[in-house]
């Protein structure tokens, strides 16, 4: 029991609030978001890395399905990327239940996907958005990561 303790004190110590963009949508943002072994923008993602984060929002609308998309932005250009399919519905990595989602309800959710950049040392913008039954969306937010050699 004691080692269970001391692992979770040090996943808990390697995880830290991070200050988050709004999108251009003007989508609500969640009330947090931790990236493992990232405390400030921009993170550093060694090239074949993991994004590994959790959040917290508060739904914003009824749904019984959540779609999950990660954009990445070099300035104002798009690079291709899609989330690998099993982890584009979200109502598979929100922690302790699935959907439907309620208004109003606290949801966890934990994204942890391979980093793919065409090359290294360029910094980009990550977007991440979910969204719900009618195309609105749950939150969406912009942060930036530095892709480094591994």
């Amino acid at each position: 029991m004691f080692k269970l303790f001391l692992l979770v004190a040090f996943l808990l110590a390697d995880v830290h609030g991070l200050t988050v963009r709004p999108c251009a949508n003007n989508a609500p943002i969640p009330e947090e978001v931790r990236v493992v072994d990232c405390y400030e923008e921009p993170c550093m993602i060694p090239l074949g890395g993991m994004v590994d984060m959790d959040l917290d929002f508060i739904a914003n609308q009824d749904s019984t399905t959540v779609a999950a998309a990660l954009n990445i932005f070099l300035g104002d250009f798009r690079v291709p990327y899609e989330l690998p399919a099993d982890q584009q519905n979200a109502c598979n990595f929100f922690y302790g239940r699935g959907c439907p989602i309620q208004q109003g309800e606290n949801i966890n959710y934990h994204l942890s996907t391979p980093a793919s950049a065409p090359f290294a040392d360029v910094t980009v913008d990550l977007q991440l958005q979910l969204t719900g039954d009618d195309g609105e969306p749950l939150f969406c937010f912009r942060s930036s990561a530095r892709i480094v050699a591994a």
